[in-house]
């Protein structure tokens, strides 16, 4: 995994605080430089990481692009919003979170814990970069719309794309990304193994965008799931940029329940990492039995 060789002879950052540490036990008083710099540079240097991996990009990026290409010559307009939600989602959580398990399990975590760098400007700095990458696969994906349908890519020929209405949706994909990559963050407390990851996450994720509606609307959908799906953090994502998408004078950009619901899933899910969190690889009881017998 490129985190791994990459974190094993630790970043800019990592070196930054681990130096100035050193410097504070010698002759020089040290200092760590300041909370923001830090969060900026870790922000950064997971970015790179995940870009490096090709998978953010090729799943995050191309597949949402791939099938909006695809629906192109169809009667209907397509939904442009679930193919961003469908991009932005699959990175924040999959990909995410295949990605911090990995780390775990190899000892990543356990030796950035070990360093200067405070704990929360890691755990906070891994977030943020994974959401600016899933609102750039999301952004991409609006980006191609309208490179294919022009700005009128709705349901009706008065909706257009303003950029009062673009900054609108950079700002909810963000808060809908940063949801989905705490709650992923959270729920790596219970996957054992890098090999576990990948069918646990898709394993819920999978029914959580169907019943959304994230690639297609089920109008078969009981009355009772479709209103259970709205407090589910992809719906009220998708909802979200299409009113942004269909807004018209006078009206507000976002519906203020949609915002709500992702609020609450990016506090709730944050909240839940912050106690759960696991940075100490798991050891199968039967691998130390194993290793003891030897």
């Amino acid at each position: 995994m490129p985190d791994i060789a990459a974190t094993a002879a630790m970043s800019p950052v990592a070196h930054t605080a681990t130096n100035t540490a050193a410097d504070a036990t010698g002759t020089k008083a040290g200092r760590l430089p300041s909370a923001g710099r830090l969060l900026a540079a870790q922000i950064r240097y997971q970015v790179r990481l995940l870009i490096s991996s090709g998978r953010a990009i090729a799943v995050g990026v191309g597949l949402p692009v791939i099938l909006l290409v695809a629906s192109k010559g169809k009667d209907t307009r397509p939904d442009v919003a679930g193919y961003a939600v469908f991009g932005l989602t699959i990175t924040a959580w999959s990909t995410y979170g295949v990605r911090l398990v990995a780390a775990r399990e190899e000892g990543v975590l356990k030796r950035w814990r070990a360093t200067p760098l405070p704990r929360w400007c890691y755990f906070l700095g891994r977030i943020l970069a994974t959401a600016l990458v899933a609102v750039t696969a999301g952004a991409v994906t609006v980006t191609a719309a309208l490179a294919f349908y022009g700005s009128h890519f709705g349901d009706g020929p008065d909706t257009q794309l303003t950029i009062t209405a673009a900054f609108a949706i950079v700002a909810v994909l963000f808060l809908g990304a940063f949801a989905w990559a705490a709650t992923a963050t959270a729920l790596t407390r219970v996957i054992p193994t890098v090999e576990a990851a990948f069918p646990t996450l898709i394993f819920i994720y999978f029914p959580v965008i169907i019943v959304s509606g994230v690639l297609f609307t089920n109008i078969s959908e009981p009355h009772w799931l479709s209103t259970f799906a709205t407090y589910l953090p992809a719906q009220p994502l998708i909802d979200a940029v299409t009113h942004a998408v269909r807004h018209t004078a006078g009206a507000p950009f976002l519906p203020i329940r949609d915002v709500i619901v992702l609020a609450c899933w990016a506090i709730g899910g944050l909240l839940a990492a912050i106690v759960l969190f696991r940075w100490e690889p798991h050891r199968p009881t039967q691998r130390r039995a194993a290793r003891t017998e030897s």
